[in-house]
């Protein structure tokens, strides 16, 4: 089953440029996962979080019903976590692991077709033990 994997961020550049680094440190597998970022307001000119815009983002992808979120920042998460409720149809995890390490490390299991269980653990496993 493919999973919607979505980075916000403040600013639509970083989102966009973690997107790439994910994609280049390893190509996606479109059979079990889409990588999408979202980030800034006004059409990505200005900081912030549209929590609008990202829920139209994952109600784009109607056939998929789990979903994973990685925030740059505390009001991102909680701008992802607002709209949670709004959407009844999908499984929405919002992770508030680390942006980078742990979002690699739930982006390589989701992309070879991983549970959603273990892609969330992925997602919350500490960097330093």
């Amino acid at each position: 089953m493919q999973k919607l994997f979505i980075i916000i961020s403040h600013y639509e550049k970083l989102a966009s440029t973690i997107k790439d680094y994910f994609q280049k440190m390893l190509p996606i597998n479109n059979e079990y996962i889409i990588l999408q970022s979202i980030g800034g307001i006004n059409n990505g000119s200005e900081l912030g979080t549209d929590p609008i815009a990202l829920m139209d983002l994952i109600n784009s992808y109607k056939e998929i019903k789990e979903v994973i979120i990685f925030s740059d920042l505390g009001s991102a998460t909680l701008s992802a976590e607002s709209i949670c409720s709004m959407i009844t149809d999908k499984e929405i995890f919002v992770s508030k692991g680390a942006l980078i390490e742990n979002g690699f490390s739930a982006y390589v299991l989701a992309n070879s077709g991983a549970d959603f269980k273990d892609v969330i653990n992925a997602s919350q496993e500490p960097i330093i033990k």
